[in-house]
């Protein structure tokens, strides 16, 4: 069997809270190719850590992102939501995170959080911190804002670009080529072998979200995908082992 990327959902967020780096230390302990994390601007213009547009589920403050600043965002504890073990966990800026993971054989995956409302400057920020810590060849910028993809890969060719989707499109592979992205990340319940298939003729990567069940880790496996994201990161190695 080819070898499959394992990416670590917000890090390895079975075990530690989503988005924090106490996830990418855990993910990376537990062997993951790759986090995957979500990115929106504050007010002030910096690029953070989170995947809601608001701060209410995963800190114990309230308010949209878009709306505070970094050291409003930075006083939120992060961690306790999740366990009294995580208390005094900070939402992570997308530097730090990039610092973190410079000495470090991992791959990189940004979603840029954008469908929802539009953040102006987002891709400009996003791939001013790529160049900055010369992680180019080694990150995938994924959304759901395909058009922001486009952005992104004008902006920097070499990109991993990667279509997000949930619905049953009809060819994805050609609409991800029409797009001008070069992988795909779907929701891992639109995987098929006519997918799989297609992708692997068009040369796309194929990388299913969120995998967190041993029955479908194994049947994605069997399919041929390329990578599998999941919360589950020691799950799925242990499933990768047992299916040799």
């Amino acid at each position: 069997m080819k070898d499959l990327q394992v990416i670590a959902h917000r890090g390895f967020s079975a075990v530690a809270p989503e988005n924090t780096m106490a996830a990418f230390r855990q993910a990376a302990e537990a062997g993951a190719d790759g986090i995957e994390l979500d990115v929106h601007l504050t007010k002030d213009g910096e690029v953070v850590v989170i995947h809601d547009y608001t701060v209410k589920r995963t800190t114990d403050g309230t308010g949209w992102v878009r709306e505070l600043t970094l050291e409003e965002l930075r006083r939120l504890d992060a961690g306790s939501w999740f366990g009294e073990a995580f208390r005094g966990e900070k939402i992570p800026t997308l530097d730090e995170v990039l610092r973190w993971v410079a000495d470090r054989d991992l791959s990189i995956n940004i979603e840029l959080k954008n469908l929802k409302f539009p953040e102006p400057g987002l891709e400009e920020a996003v791939a001013e911190r790529i160049v900055r810590y010369g992680r180019a060849e080694r990150t995938i910028i994924s959304s759901f804002h395909h058009a922001s993809l486009q952005q992104m890969k004008e902006r920097l060719p070499q990109l991993d670009t990667a279509i997000l989707y949930m619905a049953n499109l009809v060819e994805p592979w050609a609409y991800t080529r029409g797009a001008k992205a070069t992988s795909m990340h779907p929701y891992s319940p639109t995987v098929t072998a006519e997918t799989v298939n297609g992708c692997r003729k068009a040369g796309l990567p194929l990388r299913p979200f969120t995998v967190n069940k041993v029955k479908e880790m194994r049947r994605l496996i069997r399919l041929g995908v390329d990578g599998i994201i999941t919360d589950q990161v020691e799950r799925l190695r242990d499933v990768l082992r047992e299916e040799g």
